[in-house]
């Protein structure tokens, strides 16, 4: 595995995370007003995108530099901030 690859799997990674921030609320935010199961059914719309965002990327990624690496990042980054949300919304 090349340095290359590694580094472009942790921007992979990174706006990844991003595109979470972009489509769906801060976790401050939800924490606060995410009091009805409305609001919450809102937070989880935004998956959708942010996921189909993070993944979409990690397929190109993969396919442009031949490994896998950044696709199971964009998956791994997807799982983590989904389950963040979901801890926020506790």
């Amino acid at each position: 595995m090349t340095t290359e690859k590694v580094l472009l799997s942790a921007f992979v990674a990174v706006e990844g995370a991003h595109a979470f921030s972009a489509f769906c609320p801060s976790l401050f935010t939800i924490k606060t007003f995410a009091d009805s199961e409305e609001k919450k059914r809102a937070v989880r719309i935004g998956y959708i995108p942010a996921t189909a965002f993070a993944i979409g990327m990690g397929i190109i990624v993969s396919l442009l530099i031949k490994s896998k690496l950044p696709l199971v990042i964009a998956v791994g980054t997807s799982l983590f901030m989904v389950a963040t949300y979901e801890v926020a919304m506790r």
